[in-house]
């Protein structure tokens, strides 16, 4: 099976709030084997990553989508939903760690006008995300256009490390490294 992964890069501190620029890599594995990689370049904090990633995932040919969490580039917003809507590709966002909603809304109601879109998007996801059970911890995933049994068992098959699929795994990886060569660089 075909799976996209995609994941954001590393960004200094002082580019929060706008003032600079981070990555979002994509990459599509066939059975396993990398067969497309990409990445677009988003600007932190603002409201660009939804736009990349389902622009990404709509010049490669997976059959299914991974999102690392919903958060993205700061404290950026990705509907998997609006991703599936957009693609017609089953989304499967992986969270590892419990949110905390509370930390979150206050965080985001400080520094955004546009708050409570986010954190509606955020609250919404995260309160419908259950728990899986993995050889190595227990993850909590999301589906979207796809039945939460299909999920976990594509979620499963996808994991062969560590409970990371492999996708976001190798995403994560590319967005890296890609954004710290960009920093060196001073791009």
């Amino acid at each position: 099976m075909r799976v996209e992964g995609f994941d954001d890069g590393f960004f200094p501190l002082d580019f929060k709030g706008r003032r600079g620029t981070t990555v979002i890599a994509g990459v599509e594995l066939d059975n396993g084997v990398l067969t497309r990689m990409g990445y677009g370049v988003v600007v932190v904090d603002a409201r660009d990553s939804e736009r990349v990633i389902t622009a990404m995932s709509k010049l490669m040919t997976g059959e299914l989508v991974f999102l690392d969490g919903v958060t993205y580039s700061g404290f950026d917003v990705v509907d998997p939903d609006a991703v599936h809507a957009e693609t017609g590709k089953p989304v499967i966002v992986v969270q590892h760690h419990p949110l905390n909603l509370e930390k979150i809304r206050e965080a985001l109601s400080k520094h955004f006008p546009d708050w409570a879109e986010r954190f509606r998007v955020i609250s919404r996801v995260a309160s419908s995300m259950t728990f899986v059970e993995t050889p190595w911890k227990p993850v909590q995933i999301y589906p979207a256009g796809i039945s939460f049994d299909e999920a976990v068992d594509l979620y499963k098959r996808n994991c062969i490390y560590s409970p990371v699929p492999e996708a976001l795994r190798i995403a994560d990886m590319a967005a890296s490294s890609i954004s710290r060569l960009r920093l060196l660089q001073n791009l």
